[in-house]
């Protein structure tokens, strides 16, 4: 064998066993990155199932909170919820459970929204001030919609009238005694008006001139809870945007409460005042007539039922979020109005 043939022989050995562990050097590599993927799905997996147990855990905390409150108010034979109770303040508290884990648990009222369902009784608007009360909250919830006013395509007036006729048991348009039905047997596919109490917010959707900006920007206002034997705004839980809408007057002339009348009210509650009914005789009862002259419509709540829950934990860089409506009126056996994880 000649020297050039020995050094051929020994280039192509070597081309093969550079290919080999080039080979085996990109096995290696491909097992090592499958192997990170499946540990870190695994993990992944792990901390969801954990984070959803954990989220499903916060509804039964918020349900022993709820029963501790009424407990409370049985005690102090006072039925006021206010922003200053345990259950209220549970929003501010993180809750640590472990390892890389926490809990935020949130309870809202269902006082502390304007319930929509308050403002009918047995198919038909509770009164008239129903349909002006709606025309002012579209006015104000539009007036705060991005964009140019003069891109404003929404009409307040119409929508609180297609609201109403949404909602009342009759099938005429309100004002006209027209089908109320017509547009929304034009759309695709056909659908009739609900003739009942609204179940969700999201069945707003489907009133006629509502579409998804604008329901999204009420949300913050409204509520559906109770669906029937409601009344209004609680003025001890409800947010400074919602103490707005207390629609309030005397002989008829009613209007929307004033940044004064507002500002007072959230005075009185950060100083430990309790706003009630005038004939509450507790010591930290203030009657809300004080700051608020005249009737209110809808009456006001001063203790809620329905609670919606809000439980969001986070195990790792995973969360998962319950949302829960409680109906407490048996608060040793609260019922589940609806369910969402998300």
């Amino acid at each position: 064998m000649s020297v050039a043939t020995g050094r051929r022989e020994r280039g192509i050995v070597l081309l093969i066993v550079l290919f080999f562990v080039l080979l085996l050097t990109t096995a290696v590599s491909t097992f090592q990155r499958r192997a990170t993927v499946d540990s870190l799905i695994a993990r992944h997996r792990d901390a969801a199932r954990e984070a959803e147990a954990l989220a499903r855990g916060g509804v039964e905390l918020a349900k022993v909170l709820l029963l501790e409150d009424r407990m409370r108010e049985e005690l102090d034979e006072l039925r006021v919820d206010s922003a200053d109770e345990t259950w209220a303040l549970a929003a501010s508290i993180p809750l640590p459970v472990g390892d890389d884990a926490v809990l935020h648990l949130q309870l809202l009222d269902s006082g502390s929204r304007l319930n929509v369902n308050a403002l009918f009784q047995e198919g038909k608007m509770r009164d008239e001030q129903t349909l002006v009360l709606l025309e002012v909250l579209f006015e104000r919830v539009v007036e705060g919609l991005p964009g140019r006013p003069e891109d404003n395509l929404y009409d307040p007036r119409e929508l609180a009238r297609s609201l109403v006729d949404f909602i009342d048991a009759d099938e005429a348009v309100e004002g006209s005694g027209g089908a109320e039905d017509d547009p929304y047997q034009r759309a695709d596919p056909p659908y009739r008006a609900a003739n009942r109490p609204l179940l969700s917010l999201d069945e707003l959707r489907l009133v006629e001139g509502v579409d998804g900006p604008l329901l999204e920007a009420l949300r913050p206002y409204l509520t559906v809870h109770p669906w029937v034997a409601g009344d209004g705004i609680n003025p001890n839980t409800a947010p400074p945007h919602v103490l707005g809408l207390l629609y309030h007057g005397v002989s008829g002339d009613y209007r929307l409460a004033d940044v004064d009348s507002v500002a007072d009210v959230l005075a009185g509650r950060e100083g430990g005042t309790l706003w009630c009914d005038e004939s509450a005789t507790n010591e930290r009862c203030r009657p809300l007539s004080s700051v608020v002259e005249g009737t209110i419509y809808p009456p006001p709540t001063w203790s809620s039922e329905v609670f919606t829950v809000i439980s969001q934990a986070t195990v790792g860089e995973v969360t998962r979020t319950v949302e829960a409506v409680l109906d407490r009126t048996e608060p040793h056996k609260p019922v589940l109005l609806s369910w969402r994880m998300r």
